[in-house]
Parts: structure tokens; sequence; C-alpha cells
């Protein structure tokens, strides 16, 4: 197989000694400075579930993402859609499973900031922001994250709240918000109020995966009484909307600023080339487009450090070649969407650093499928994660 891989591989143009820094995630990182609870706060410095806080920095105006850090190294971290983004400032409410720890903004191509320095203090006795329904039957609705990659580490969930004074019966759709299609549904349970309640969806129906597009959350109760409450959003609705986001099948592969090769970088390129060069400079955080099985993880003469990846559910496998390391991950490991397998580098026949990049149809890399041009799907993936 290694012979295959020297005939398949080639060096990089000479004229990409110095690696770019251009391209589609080239905007600048997000830099956060200091967090401020400004509404319905728990205290001086403490805030609560439904609080507003403003996070104050420079670069802030692309923010597409608020992330609330858990526990748990990104199970249990939770992001949300900012209500307000500016250059030197950005609000968001505090979602309902948020917990003490540090917060991190992302930009809409990727770009993440630091965590922030002191952690926000979520005060988790403090009663949360309530919509003042009193005895009304209505339902209170929030995603546990505005972007959604299949496979991920945690899957796309909605919580939700019984506001009133009786039990209800709540039925929860998943509606695809393009066209309206209800794509699963959970069945009606007797739900106590004032008690949160979480769904989680694995991003598929009947067996497959969905397509990628915004997706929402449609939520029906009725108590006892014959009183009935729902929280339906439109298909025009924000990113910040009670129940939507954006779910996405993969996820870009570098977390920074890149730019595509051309000529004898690109698919083909006049001497066979395989996969695409994406070129960003070394050092720059790389992760599983997609969550699979890592089908090798090897060092080769010109590949360099590189692993290919048996994507889930779809018959296609992926390479990272020229990584600065051993890849983070080992042989035989399942990786989930996003998580981090490596670094840019330029091991092995690599003039510039950059990442070469392989998709394989089944039945898989060098083992009788065949290589596909993964410029179209990087340019996807690029523009929506």
């Amino acid at each position: 197989m290694l012979g295959l891989v020297i005939a398949a591989l080639a060096s990089v143009p000479a004229t990409a000694a110095t690696p770019p820094t251009g391209g589609a995630q080239a905007g600048p990182t997000p830099k956060l400075r200091a967090l401020l609870c400004r509404t319905a706060c728990a205290g001086v410095s403490a805030a609560r579930a439904g609080s507003r806080i403003r996070v104050r920095g420079r670069s802030l105006a692309a923010v597409d993402s608020v992330v609330f850090l858990g526990l748990r190294g990104g199970a249990d971290d939770v992001a949300v859609a900012p209500l307000r983004a500016r250059k030197t400032y950005v609000d968001a409410r505090v979602p309902r499973t948020a917990v003490s720890g540090r917060v991190v903004l992302v930009s809409r191509d990727g770009a993440e900031s630091k965590a922030s320095a002191v952690p926000l203090v979520i005060d988790a006795s403090a009663p949360p922001v309530t919509s003042g329904a009193g005895d009304r039957l209505a339902i209170d609705v929030e995603v546990q994250g505005n972007r959604v990659f299949y496979g991920a580490e945690r899957e796309a969930q909605v919580s939700y709240l019984v506001r009133g004074a009786q039990p209800a019966k709540v039925a929860v759709e998943l509606i695809r918000l393009s066209d309206g299609l209800a794509i699963t549904r959970w069945e009606p349970t007797l739900v106590a109020p004032e008690t949160p309640q979480t769904v989680t969806w694995d991003g598929t129906a009947g067996g497959n995966v969905q397509r990628d597009g915004r997706y929402a959350f449609r939520v029906f109760a009725q108590s006892a009484s014959g009183a009935t409450a729902s929280q339906v959003p439109a298909a025009t609705a924000p990113a910040s909307a009670p129940g939507a986001f954006l779910f996405q099948r993969h996820i870009f592969p570098i977390r920074g600023a890149h730019t595509m090769g051309t000529g004898a970088g690109a698919f083909g390129g006049g001497r066979g080339h395989q996969g695409q060069d994406t070129f960003a400079k070394c050092g720059t955080r790389l992760v599983a487009a997609r969550a699979g099985v890592v089908k090798f993880k090897q060092y080769h003469s010109r590949a360099g450090h590189y692993i290919v990846i048996d994507g889930d559910n779809e018959g296609y496998d992926y390479a990272y070649m020229h990584l600065r390391d051993a890849s983070l991950v080992d042989q035989g490991d399942h990786v989930y969407t996003g998580q981090p397998i490596g670094y840019v580098g330029d091991t092995g026949r690599a003039f510039g650093c950059h990442l070469h990049f392989e998709i394989w149809k089944a039945p898989g890399w060098y083992s009788g499928g065949t290589a596909v041009d993964p410029l179209p799907l990087l340019q996807a993936w690029d523009k929506a994660s």
C-alpha cells in the first residue's frame, strides 16, 4: 500500500514555501476582555438562567456563538446565538443548562477567542427569569447549541419548561425549516410544571442522516383542563429563536486562517494529485471533518504524519496528511465530528505548512475505492462552519 501512496503523493509547489494566511477564515480572531451581568442578575457579580450578560472585547462583530464551558471537557458545553454582536461587545442570554465556568466566543468563520480569564458565576439556587405566565399554560423553550454537527460530542438538545399551575401532556416535533417537514416526533408525556425537561436528536430520521440546514424543535402542551400552548418557530426565525439551530454533517477541518491551493495543489493538478492542499500556519488546529473510526495512523516519507478516518454512516474515508506531529488520536479510535486530531504541519515532502486532504469512496482509501475531488465539499463546509 505504501508504494501506492508514494505514487499518489507529490510535492506542493515551490511557491508555497511561505504559508499564505488568507482565505475564508482570515477574519480577525475575537478578543474577549471582560464579562458583565446586565439584567436579571443573581447578585453583584453573579448571573442566573435567563440573565442577560455582556461580553466586552475586540473584533466581536462577526461572533455567532457564545459558548458557556461546562465541567466535562465539552460534553456539557452550551452554545447560544448572541442577542446582539457589535465590534466591542456581545450580548447573550444565559441558557438554562449552563453552569458556572469560563466563556468562549466563536465567529461565524470558526475563529475562537481564548476563554475568559474569569469564570462567569451562575447561581443555580436563584430562580430562573420567568415569562410571567402566572397560572396560564405556557411553554419556555431553548436549544443547547445554536450550531450542531452530526456525530459531534454533543447531540442536538432542546430544554423546555411547562409554565402554569397544572401538569400538561407535552409532544415535541423536529421541523426542517426549509420546507416545514416534521422529521421526527417524540410522543406526548405528562410533564410537571416548572420542571426542566430535555429531548435530544442524533441527526438521523428513519436511520438516515438528515441534510444540512436549519431545524427547530416544536413543542406542544395541553393541560388536564384543556388549555393548550405551543412554541412554533417560523421558517424565517432568526438563529437566536427558541428551539432553532443549524445542523451540519461535516465541519471544516482547519480551525484558523487558510488558503485553498490551486494548480498543482488542487485535485488532479496535472500530476495525479489525489487530494486538495489547503495552506495555513504551522500549529493551526485540525479537527475531524466527520465522525468515524481511525483506520490508519502512520508516518510516511512523502505524506509525513497522517491519519485516515472511515466516516460514520456514509461510506467515505478521509485522509489528513503532513500533520506537524503524530495525530492526537490512535488507530482504532472512534472520533467525533470536530474532535481535535492534530495540527497543520509540513512533515514529509511538503514545502510550506498545509493540510493535504483526501476523500475516497467505498470500499475506502487504497482498498478498492476511488478518490474524489474534495474541493467543492471543503468550500461548502468552509462557508457553513
